[in-house]
């Protein structure tokens, strides 16, 4: 399809450019319709408008400006290289798609990028193009007579987005002079075809993570009953074992296995329920400072068991407005990780409010992430390389997880990391505001030594 911008120099089939003093009293008689046009625009920027209802207007507007009986804007599909539209006759709208072929009145103007006047649909439109054909189908159909047509590309960003076509069967004609007003006019229907397209596929990509996630759910669910039970079994059979060294250590690797599919399969719950975008928990202010706090301590055993020190810098009253058991799967994921990846040296919990910002770092003296992994590492279901080798038992889902926690309450989720050095996690979120408008931070730092239970992670 070609992009071309559209100017006056490409109208077809035009014998008498209009002056431009007379192109711009034509556009001024126009006035309602971009007003019409521009609210339309309004709206869809304003809320979720479905494609179908802004063909629908915008082609209600063209036929009250243009006196015209029928208007049809249609949107270009890539994927099917075919025109989509809702047509309006009168009161009615009808669906209806037409090939991108240089042989239609539409498609010539999709495929060329330029405008044209057609006094008669029926005739000869070899002035226009030789290739030219009028498909008569539609019109049987509907009991039409197409007679008068004003066709010019929408375009956006000197790319044709879309056809604009008015229609006539008699009464008042179409002439070149409305050509100027029409280009005019496809101007604005560009953006907002622009727009209101975006709207509809960002829907469906949301629309087709819920059903994944839904799916994996019932999947994981169909999946876990039949491992507990295998691991139930495995228990039992462990009490006849005795003492067959060679079967002991057969079923301790078993068991081993059962225990890692069951966190696998809740992890995956877990993630399939953050991905729907369905609350955890009750969504609320939440005081990051306070469960913090309460995350590390939780950790502490683990730490000592291992001969880390665990230093906590938390400011006091931190506010966030998020999904309170969601927040916690974030903060005990970050410092399960670093307890888990650390073999030595400390793990550090710090919090502090920038900005308008609570920033919560986590961060830790262990094996640390090679930089080629770094990219990867919120990706689902990718462990770093080293974590592999070191035969550490994790996932791989938590790290994507959080971070869709995190941007859905407008966050951030970053990392900073070299191998054999440690890494730091950083989240970023917004500080829950007062009635007044102020943000809900009280700095006053506690330091104290608190360790951390384990989640499933990246790395």
């Amino acid at each position: 399809m070609a992009n071309e911008s559209v100017t006056d120099a490409t109208i077809h089939n035009i014998p008498n450019i209009p002056t431009a003093s007379t192109s711009r009293e034509l556009l001024r008689t126009h006035k309602d319709a971009h007003n019409a046009l521009f609210g339309i625009f309004d709206r869809l920027l304003g809320r979720d408008v479905r494609l179908a209802e802004v063909l629908r207007d915008v082609a209600a507007v063209l036929c009250d400006d243009f006196h015209a009986e029928r208007a049809t804007v249609y949107v270009v599909d890539e994927q099917t290289r075919r025109l989509e539209s809702i047509a309006v006759v009168g009161n009615v709208a009808q669906r209806i798609a037409v090939p991108i072929s240089p042989t239609s009145l539409a498609g010539y103007c999709a495929t060329s990028g330029r405008s044209f006047c057609v006094s008669d649909a029926y005739g000869d439109l070899s002035a226009i193009d030789a290739r030219l054909r009028f498909d008569r189908s539609w019109d049987e159909q509907n009991s039409f007579r197409t007679r008068d047509v004003l066709c010019s590309p929408a375009v956006f960003k000197d790319a044709v987005v879309g056809v604009v076509q008015v229609i006539n069967s008699r009464g008042s004609t179409f002439s070149e002079c409305d050509l100027p007003a029409l280009q005019s006019i496809g101007r604005i229907i560009g953006y907002a075809l622009h727009y209101a397209t975006l709207y509809e596929d960002l829907a469906t990509l949301k629309r087709l993570e819920q059903e994944k996630a839904g799916f994996i759910r019932v999947m994981v669910h169909e999946l876990k009953s039949p491992v507990a039970g295998a691991k139930m079994l495995m228990e039992l059979l462990g009490e006849h074992v005795g003492g067959n060294e060679a079967a002991a250590r057969l079923h301790g690797r078993i068991e081993q296995r059962m225990d890692d599919m069951l966190e696998l399969t809740s992890d995956m719950l877990a993630l399939a329920k953050v991905k729907s975008g369905s609350p955890m928990g009750e969504i609320g202010e939440v005081d990051l400072a306070a469960m913090a706090a309460e995350v590390a301590e939780s950790y502490r055993e683990q730490a000592e068991t291992k001969g880390l020190a665990m230093d906590v810098a938390l400011a006091g009253a931190v506010s966030v407005r998020i999904d309170r058991q969601a927040l916690r799967l974030v903060v005990s994921n970050l410092v399960s990780n670093a307890v888990k990846y650390t073999p030595d040296g400390r793990v550090e919990v710090r919090l502090t409010a920038e900005e308008g910002q609570a920033v919560l770092a986590v961060a830790d003296t262990g094996m640390g992430i090679p930089s080629a992994d770094l990219p990867n590492m919120f990706r689902e279901f990718f462990r770093a390389s080293n974590a592999r080798k070191s035969k550490i038992a994790g996932t791989g889902v938590g790290l994507a997880g959080i971070k869709s926690i995190v941007e859905r309450f407008d966050g951030q989720l970053a990392v900073d990391s070299t191998e054999g050095e440690g890494s730091t996690f950083i989240v970023r979120l917004p500080l829950a505001a007062t009635a007044d408008g102020a943000y809900v931070s009280e700095i006053s730092e506690i330091s104290k030594n608190t360790p951390a239970d384990a989640h499933s992670d990246n790395r």
